[in-house]
C-alpha cells in the first residue's frame, strides 16, 4: 500500500501512464506498492513490475526486480521495462514498442492539423463529460470491431470502472448536435506530465477531424495547467504513430514487456492471471 509520502514522490515524479496508481489499480484490480524506486502492483499471486525507475535516470532494474519477487513471491508477472534481460521458456515476450511524447508549450501546428481542426470546428462541440453509457457503447463496439489481444480486451472493460473514480481523469468528448462523435480521456495525476490514455471514435458519426480537435482541447488543458509535457502512450501501429507524429509526438523511450511464469509452466489458467497491464 502507499502512504502520503510515497503518492506525493509519485505525483512529483510520474513519467509513464504505469506510474499512475489510481490509472492501473483499477485496470487491473492490484494493489499498489513502492518497492525502492519502481512501482509494482500486486493482486493475489500476480505481481505487475515497473521496470522504469522513479526519481533517477539509472537504476538496477533487474536487483529490483528480484528483490520484488523474494518480496511478494508470486507465481505469475507482468513486467515492462526498457530492456527484457531475462532469459527462459517460462517468459513470455511480448511485442516491442516506445513510448511517444509531446513537449510543451506546444509551439506551432502544421496547416495539416489546423485544416482538420477548421473542419471539425465546424460540425463539433467540444465538451468535459462524464463516463456513462454513451461511451461504454463506443468501446463496446470498438472491441468488437477490432482483433485484440485478450489482456488489450480486459482493460478496454475497465476504462468506465477508473474513468468514473479516478481523481485525476479528465473525460474530453466531441458533439454533434448533442450526439457524442468522439471522445478522449487524458489523466492529469502527475506534475509534469499529462497521459494521453485512450481515444474512441463513433462508427455512426464520422467527422474527419474529430480526434484533432480533442487532442487540441488536451494539449490546451495540459498547458493551462504548467505541465512539461504529454506522454502520448505507445506507437501501437502505423496509423497511431503517424496520429502522434504530426502533432510533434516523438518516441523517447524503449517499451519491452514479458509475462514471467515463476512457478508452473505457461497454460490457458496461468495465462489468465496475467491478463491486465
Amino acid at each position: 500500500m502507499l502512504n502520503s509520502e510515497d503518492s506525493s514522490r509519485i505525483y512529483q515524479q510520474a513519467y509513464l501512464p504505469e506510474h499512475l496508481p489510481g490509472y492501473v489499480e483499477r485496470i487491473s484490480g492490484a494493489r499498489p506498492h513502492l518497492h525502492g524506486n519502481y512501482l509494482c502492483f500486486f493482486r493475489k499471486t500476480h505481481l505487475i513490475f515497473i521496470g522504469y525507475p522513479l526519481g533517477v535516470p539509472f537504476d538496477d532494474t533487474p536487483g529490483a526486480y528480484t528483490s520484488a519477487c523474494e518480496r511478494f513471491d508470486p507465481s505469475t508477472v507482468a513486467l515492462i521495462a526498457p530492456d527484457i534481460w531475462l532469459d527462459s521458456a517460462a517468459v513470455e515476450m511480448q511485442p516491442d514498442d516506445s513510448y511517444y511524447r509531446l513537449g510543451l508549450p506546444l509551439e506551432s501546428i502544421s496547416p495539416e492539423v489546423a485544416y482538420m481542426l477548421r473542419r471539425a470546428e465546424k460540425e463539433l462541440e467540444v465538451k468535459y463529460g462524464r463516463f456513462g453509457m454513451e461511451h461504454k457503447k463506443l468501446i463496446k463496439k470498438f472491441i468488437n470491431n477490432h482483433d485484440l489481444a485478450f489482456a488489450q480486451i480486459q482493460i478496454f472493460k475497465h476504462i468506465g470502472n477508473y474513468a468514473k473514480h479516478s481523481k485525476t481523469a479528465m473525460l474530453i468528448e466531441a458533439r454533434r448536435a448533442n450526439r457524442l462523435a468522439a471522445f478522449t480521456i487524458v489523466d492529469m495525476g502527475s506534475a509534469k506530465s499529462a497521459f494521453h490514455l485512450f481515444n474512441f471514435r463513433s462508427s455512426k458519426i464520422l467527422v474527419p477531424g474529430a480526434s484533432d480537435l480533442l487532442f487540441n482541447e488536451m494539449v490546451r488543458l495540459a498547458q493551462s495547467e504548467g505541465k512539461e509535457a504529454i506522454n502520448l502512450g505507445l506507437g501501437i501501429h502505423a496509423g497511431i504513430r503517424q496520429f502522434k507524429e504530426k502533432w510533434g509526438g516523438v518516441a523517447f523511450l524503449p517499451y519491452r514487456s514479458a509475462y514471467v511464469y515463476r512457478k508452473q509452466s505457461p497454460g490457458p489458467e496461468l495465462g489468465k492471471l496475467a491478463d491486465k497491464l
